[in-house]
């Protein structure tokens, strides 16, 4: 792979990063939005109505909020995923661009006329 093309695969790992990174972000505001969001009315519940129907009620919202909850942490843990692999990809970048530079000195030092221009090869 020539300097000019590893180059070339590190602005794509970093476009693919910077997407990545986006997506996390809002798997996050998503995770953070639901999280909790029934939690409240089986207590809203106990307060307006009692007996065997309100009990099965308490019950099922109860549950349904514990579902939702772990929905949450599952989003939550895809955008870690994806913040996993962004960072895996701007390492890979960095020592694609490390490579590039050290490839490109060594031309220019063995080049006598000294008219290697960078990324050229």
């Amino acid at each position: 792979m020539t300097p000019y093309e590893m180059r070339q695969k590190a602005s794509r790992y970093r476009t693919e990063a910077r997407v990545l990174e986006e997506s996390a972000h809002t798997l996050r505001s998503v995770a953070t939005s639901i999280r909790g969001l029934l939690s409240d009315i089986a207590g809203i519940s106990r307060t307006v109505w009692q007996g065997p129907a309100a009990s099965q009620f308490e019950y099922e919202a109860e549950a349904q909020s514990r579902n939702v909850d772990q929905q949450a942490d599952e989003i939550a843990g895809e955008a870690s995923s994806f913040e996993s692999r962004a960072s895996q990809l701007r390492s890979e970048a960095n020592r694609l661009l490390h490579d590039a530079s050290r490839i490109e000195a060594q031309q220019a030092a063995s080049d006598p006329t000294g008219t290697v221009p960078s990324g050229a090869f």
